[in-house]
């Protein structure tokens, strides 16, 4: 996964805070990307990922953070561990408890792009990789 840092910002590099998200939209035709956008926060770090047609965010888990996720653009599912995947689209808000299994895979024909917010309670993010993306996925793509 290519993590973009080019307009990664801190607290003491913020300035007015207002961003147009279009400027965190950076795509990978190899793999999926993440475009780090805020973080060196006691509290929480912000993300964009965007991903291509049949890219995805591998399942995983953070045992000590939880996220708030929404989806900017395109369609795809919801992957959940062990758990039937769920539809997602544009507008929809995910919200993952700390300890859930969890990936987001694009099943659309369009680009799909979504925003994270993390907290960063228990030292930090830590992502400890679950299985196969697709996992539980079959039949909802």
């Amino acid at each position: 996964m290519p993590t973009i840092n080019s307009s990664f910002m801190t607290p003491e590099t913020l300035g007015t805070g207002v961003y147009p998200i279009s400027s965190f939209q950076k795509y990978s035709p190899e793999e999926g990307s993440v475009v780090r956008v805020y973080g060196e926060d006691p509290d929480v770090s912000v993300v964009v990922w965007n991903l291509e047609p049949g890219q995805d965010n591998s399942t995983h888990r953070h045992p000590a953070n939880a996220h708030v996720q929404v989806v900017l653009e395109g369609t795809g599912i919801f992957l959940r561990g062990d758990k039937d995947a769920v539809p997602i689209k544009a507008g929809d808000c995910i919200i993952v408890p700390r300890g859930m299994a969890h990936g987001i895979k694009n099943t659309g024909t369009q680009r799909l792009s979504y925003i994270a917010a993390t907290t960063r309670t228990g030292g930090g993010r830590v992502r400890e990789e679950v299985g196969p993306s697709d996992q539980r996925a079959s039949g909802h793509e």
